[in-house]
């Protein structure tokens, strides 16, 4: 059985999930790891295909929370065209971002600090214009979003059910996406850019333009993220931008894995059921998310994914 078809029947799986499970907070559970899912993917299109460590991605998804908010109380405009105007936003600050980076060829440790300075700039900005963002009480969302169901017609986008399958049906266009970027000619010029960029741009790769590419690619994805993320959850609050989760984001890549397109979907269901199974503070939380970043490092530096996938290999050698 190939990729595509042992994604196709992973899919069929969860879709067919709720007929099994009847509870409504292991649902809820699977939404938030959806939802997640889709933020460590994108990611990993920058961290995993293009070798950047952006700190950024976080930003993103907060700052497009916010701006879809903003949209639908101060423009009166839908859930679905405040997302649009504020993936447009991110769109816009990434290609500043990606373009002040890439042009002074910023790289690993340096690209990171430098993306991080940016996304505390703009969680410092959320947190103090309180006029706007209601600073750090952050805000309650009491618009639901509304969707267009056929033989149902416009519908309130409330209940667990529903939400399971909007997240799920958003993770797997994030994946199909991204597996086909990873898998055109742009993708063979990302990988060449992580291998080797300066001998990429030796062989006629613009670097610049394809790094760029990926950065707002990613980002934009984090953008349409955080606009559901924070209607499901009913808040949104400055913590969306913050380096936890940045950290968050890493540790759920490199726990699933970046050798595939949704290998960091297994790091996010991993990551979002372990404090909801076993209850943490948030102090814990973050010592056991930084236990997990050291020993995958140290014990399975390909991740879960990458780890069965070698041991598969093996026994087929065998």
């Amino acid at each position: 059985m190939n990729a595509g078809a042992r994604l196709l029947a992973v899919g069929a799986a969860f879709a067919l999930l709720p007929l099994l499970v009847k509870s409504d907070f292991a649902l809820t559970i699977l939404v938030f790891s959806f939802l997640l899912g889709m933020l460590a993917v994108s990611f990993n299109l920058i961290f995993g295909f293009t070798g950047q460590l952006s700190m950024f991605h976080a930003a993103a998804f907060g700052i497009s929370a916010y701006a879809t908010y903003l949209a639908m109380s101060r423009l009166g405009v839908s859930f679905w065209s405040g997302t649009l105007l504020a993936a447009a936003l991110v769109m816009l600050l990434s290609l500043i971002v990606g373009t002040i980076c890439f042009r002074f060829r910023l790289k690993e440790f340096y690209f990171a600090v430098v993306t991080l300075a940016f996304s505390e700039m703009a969680r410092l900005v959320v947190l103090n214009w309180n006029d706007v963002t209601n600073g750090s009480l952050g805000i309650i969302l009491q618009d639901k979003p509304t969707l267009w169901l056929p033989g149902l017609g416009v519908v309130k986008l409330d209940g667990t059910l529903m939400w399971y399958y909007v997240s799920l049906a958003a993770l797997a266009l994030t994946v199909l996406v991204c597996w086909r970027l990873v898998n055109s000619w742009m993708g063979r010029c990302f990988a060449a850019i992580r291998l080797n960029d300066e001998l990429g741009d030796t062989l006629g790769i613009n670097v610049f333009r394809y790094k760029l590419a990926a950065f707002v690619a990613g980002n934009m994805i984090a953008a349409v993220t955080g606009s559901l993320y924070a209607y499901y959850l009913g808040s949104i609050e400055p913590g969306f931008l913050s380096i936890d989760q940045s950290l968050a984001i890493v540790a759920m890549v490199l726990l699933g894995g970046r050798g595939a397109v949704a290998a960091p979907i297994i790091g996010a269901l991993v990551l979002t059921a372990l404090p909801h199974l076993i209850h943490f503070s948030a102090e814990v939380r973050s010592i056991v998310y930084g236990s997990i970043l050291i020993l995958t490092i140290l014990l399975m530096p390909q991740g879960i994914y990458g780890t069965l996938a070698a041991l598969g290999r093996r026994r087929h050698a065998a």
